[in-house]
């Protein structure tokens, strides 16, 4: 889980501050030291009342002051109605096991509400119009923790603490993620794909000078999703309308899904592919749920040394996008050891508006230093570079559909447009950016 506190300031929705303090020690009559933790006081959230629009929604942040408890428990966070039914549920573990806390321990998430959410209802007297009532607790299996509540906060069974209103307005704030920062001053162009006219594109290569320029699946054979890659035609799944790339994704008769994939590298490793850099995409998202558009970065060891099992592969995925969350932009670093088939992922979710109705441009630079993540030219996120992305890597735009969500719902067909992909480089690499 990543501290969203370290991340450059962008409206995400409305934050909540959830604080949990004092462990208590209880000690038995007959002096013998029984010590134990016996309670942690739950603070009302500030601000007391949070607004959001359905679709979008509001960080929460807890704080927790406590010895180390006996178990490791999970946090359940549970929006409610003025019927006491779970409308929403944000139920998670820690980064940190309970069994280890010590002190403060504090962490930020970001609680998304899907766009069906309904406005809330009255919850007691004195609640405004479309209020929802939020709830925390510590629990472990069946065993529920018990828990103070501090002036504010509403205790109930089972061991439950109504810490904060939440008001649902289809007329609240939009997310803005303020002025440009992206500069590019002494970066030069490398590659570019304006999509003026159909590029070249194989079905798995060559990509040669003069030859195709894309391929229609992971180099690496290893596609991915609910829907087939199709190997291209003059018709699907790509077409170009008005200098932009339609990426289709569409039943066949069979019933079966098929959509596409672009890689800017073949399964021998040949195309562009590139150390360190800026690559962009300005795309526009499909609308329904099931869809999965995404444009990322794939270390290029994984396609020019697939048979080395001590390397560990690097994935930077500059923006995810899930159709049943059209508003939540998803960014990620994975690490995949080959020899151990270990997984390391280090994402996080951003709220921003308009993916699905008009282009925006979803960026990445990578440094010898840093890997930071941007949108419309302003930084969202800034990491590490791990050691193993100081290699080529080479870009991939697909639409794909799932993973695990059903596509029962999703439109038939359905098109991502891509307006461009670019890349840059620096002429004079600064090893401490």
């Amino acid at each position: 889980m990543m501290i969203l506190a370290n991340l450059p300031p962008i409206a995400l929705g409305t934050s909540l501050v959830l604080a949990c303090l004092a462990a208590q020690l209880a000690h038995g009559s007959d002096g013998a030291d029984d010590t134990t933790v016996t309670a942690t006081t739950v603070l009302p959230a500030t601000p007391a009342r949070a607004q959001s629009r359905p679709g979008y929604g509001f960080e929460l942040t807890y704080r927790w002051n406590a010895r180390p408890m006996a178990g490791d428990y999970g946090v359940f966070v549970h929006v409610e109605n003025e019927d006491g039914d779970i409308v929403l549920r944000d139920n998670h573990a820690p980064p940190q096991p309970t069994s280890e806390w010590s002190g403060v321990v504090e962490y930020t998430r970001l609680i998304h509400l899907p766009a069906w959410t309904p406005d809330g209802r009255r919850t007691r007297p004195g609640l405004p119009e479309g209020a929802y009532t939020i709830h925390v607790g510590l629990h472990e299996g069946g065993d529920w923790q018990p828990l103070a509540a501090a002036d504010g906060v509403t205790a109930s069974e089972p061991r439950r603490y109504q810490i904060a209103e939440l008001i649902i307005d289809k007329d609240a704030p939009l997310p803005d993620p303020g002025p440009e920062t992206l500069d590019l001053t002494g970066y030069r162009l490398t590659f570019e794909e304006t999509f003026d006219t159909l590029p070249d594109i194989s079905a798995w290569g060559p990509i040669e000078p003069g030859g195709a320029q894309w391929i229609a699946h992971t180099p690496y054979r290893g596609d991915f999703g609910d829907a087939r890659f199709a190997d291209p035609t003059d018709t699907f799944p790509f077409t170009v309308e008005d200098s932009t790339l339609r990426i289709e994704a569409r039943q066949n008769d069979a019933g079966q899904w098929e959509a596409g994939l672009l890689s800017s590298v073949d399964t021998e490793g040949n195309g562009f592919a590139q150390q360190y850099g800026y690559f962009e995409m300005r795309a526009k998202f499909p609308e329904g749920p099931g869809t999965w558009p995404a444009f990322w970065l794939l270390a290029l060891p994984r396609v020019t040394e697939a048979e080395d099992t001590s390397i560990i592969n690097v994935e930077i995925d500059v923006v995810e996008q899930y159709g049943h969350w059209p508003n939540k932009l998803t960014t990620a670093i994975h690490r995949w050891d080959r020899g151990t088939g270990r997984h390391q992922h280090l994402g996080d979710n951003l709220l921003v508006h308009g993916m699905t109705e008009d282009f925006h441009t979803y960026g990445v630079k990578v440094t010898q230093q840093q890997i930071t993540f941007y949108f419309d030219g302003v930084e969202i996120r800034r990491e590490p570079t791990p050691d193993e992305a100081h290699v080529p890597m080479f870009m991939m735009v697909n639409f794909a559909l799932g993973p695990g969500w059903p596509l029962d719902k999703t439109p038939n067909p359905s098109y991502m447009y891509v307006d461009y992909v670019r890349a840059y480089a620096k002429d004079e690499p600064d090893a401490t950016q």
